[in-house]
């Protein structure tokens, strides 16, 4: 068997790993055989954003040691991050007024100092999460109705 065709085996066995994870909404999901495994796992609290890039590692066909080659580096927000809007409480986060209607922000929307990011429903209460500093949105964290934990990073401003 080519390299080629083993890479493009390897590829359709992630392709299947993940439309299993998606079908039977697991959170992670491990496939082992001969010298390849693969661990698939679902991030339920940062969606990526365009900015990120993923780790894939394989097994180096060319030799028989078991090393991985890095891709591509992860760069992720966290919520140190400089333009960070973290959530200040645990509850529910809403992007919009109300349903149906359109959301407060978007990516690579820009916002003024004090505008409305999101609403986090609190014990009954809708707090409004303003921007704290002008400037666009390049990081949104969150889906709308989704619950939140306390210091969780939500938009990110530059």
């Amino acid at each position: 068997m080519t390299k080629e065709n083993i890479h493009k085996e390897n590829l359709s066995i992630v392709q299947k790993l993940v439309d299993i994870i998606k079908k039977d909404n697991l959170l992670e999901l491990e496939y082992e055989a001969n010298d390849l495994k693969i661990k698939v796992v679902k991030n339920m609290r940062i969606p990526f954003s365009k900015h990120q890039e993923t780790i894939v590692s394989m097994p180096d066909i060319k030799d028989d040691k078991k090393e991985t080659k890095i891709i591509k580096k992860v760069e992720q927000f966290t919520n140190k991050h400089p333009g960070a809007v973290n959530s200040p409480m645990v509850g529910t986060a809403y992007s919009a007024p109300e349903p149906g209607k359109d959301p407060f922000v978007k990516l690579n929307s820009q916002v003024s100092k004090g505008d409305t990011l999101l609403i986090i429903e609190a014990m009954k209460v809708m707090n409004t999460i303003t921007a704290p500093k002008s400037g666009k949105v390049i990081f949104i964290g969150f889906e709308d109705s989704q619950p939140v934990e306390f210091d969780q990073l939500l938009i990110v401003i530059e």
